[in-house]
Order: C-alpha cells, then structure tokens, then sequence
C-alpha cells in the first residue's frame, strides 16, 4: 500500500515538445533554411501604432507583426514571424540567411 501512495506522490512527466520546436532541438531561436518559396498562409499576430496624441493612426500604413506559413522551394514549409512589409497568400519570396522575408 505504501509503494502505491509514493507513486501517487511522484511528480507526472512533462509531456514531450512538438517535434521541431525550438524546445525539441534544443535551440532558442527558429534555424531558418535561406532560399525561395511561397506563401501558403499569413496570420497578424499584433498591429503596432503610435499614440494618436504623437499623431499616430491605425491605418494601412501601420507596421504588423505577421506569421508567415512558406512552402519553399524544396517541398519543406517553414514559418517566419517579422514586422515591416507585408505579404500576401501566393507571394513568391525569399528567405534571407538572417530569417528575413523578401520580394526575389
């Protein structure tokens, strides 16, 4: 009967992470495969804007922070987070060795 409360008491596992995380490889940032592909989705994660009392809006000129699902070249996907220019679903892009997304 003991043996079976102290197996009660142990602490539960923590469940393994999704394989390709940064937490299963063992990385803290993405490693990003430089080279061209296309965008298969695009998601706004956060809209940035500036105080309307330091004249900012939250019009189209306004800078999003997008996630980006991309379907390269080689058959892979990979997913980029960045703010600045946007893109759009079927977009021809290149990844930069930086992790950058830009116009080929």
């Amino acid at each position: 009967m003991s043996l079976l409360l102290a197996a009660c008491a142990a602490p539960a596992p923590n469940p393994p992470p999704p394989a390709g995380s940064p937490a299963s490889t063992g990385s803290t940032s993405p490693a990003y495969r430089p080279g061209a592909g296309t965008v298969e989705s695009a998601s706004v994660l956060s809209l940035s804007s500036a105080p309307a009392a330091a004249g900012g809006t939250a019009g189209p000129a306004t800078s999003a922070t997008m996630a980006y699902r991309l379907k390269m070249a080689d058959g892979t996907t990979q997913d980029v987070v960045q703010a600045g220019e946007r893109f759009e679903v079927g977009d021809r892009v290149e990844l930069t060795r930086e992790g950058r997304l830009v116009r080929p």
